[in-house]
């Protein structure tokens, strides 16, 4: 009985490394501390759905996931080392928030006014960070049906417009 018991206990384990290594994920799942978690809500207020790590071109990054009273899902990713913020992410719409990132950068309903004006389409993404096809300024991408406009998120002029 011992011996079956040990047996099954092996089978288990073994079983439960190879299951592990199997995950397609590379990043540790951990919890964002308070700090993190804080700053993403005072940028959009709502309920943080989840947080995790991930790396952000090559930075250690807090992920959190806010989802809005009326049901928007936004990301915020700041850094690890020192929070500063890197990047939002607006998932899913309605995309009827505003969000004030500081830094001299405009507001999110200023940066997508000044896009709504360039295109007679619906949003369906939205990313503020930096950009390395822009010489590394912070821009606005909006992503709607079928265009995507991309803004200086300084002065919000239109850096780039495709169809």
């Amino acid at each position: 009985m011992k011996n079956k018991l040990i047996k099954a206990l092996w089978a288990f384990t073994m079983m439960a490394i190879v299951i592990a290594g199997c995950s397609d994920d590379d990043t540790e799942v951990m919890q964002a501390p308070q700090s993190a978690i804080d700053k993403a809500l005072l940028l959009i207020s709502g309920t943080v759905t989840e947080t995790e790590t991930e790396i952000e071109d090559g930075i250690a990054a807090w992920k959190v996931d806010i989802t809005t009273a009326q049901g928007s899902e936004v990301e915020v990713y700041c850094r690890q080392d020192n929070g500063a913020l890197l990047r939002i992410d607006g998932e899913s719409a309605p995309f009827d928030y505003n969000i004030t990132p500081g830094m001299g950068l405009i507001d999110f309903s200023q940066a997508k006014a000044i896009a709504d004006g360039e295109v007679a389409e619906s949003l369906v993404f939205w990313r503020l960070r930096t950009e390395d096809s822009f010489n590394d300024i912070w821009v606005y991408t909006m992503e709607y049906t079928q265009s995507k406009v991309s803004l200086n998120a300084t002065d919000g002029s239109v850096l780039d417009i495709e169809n």
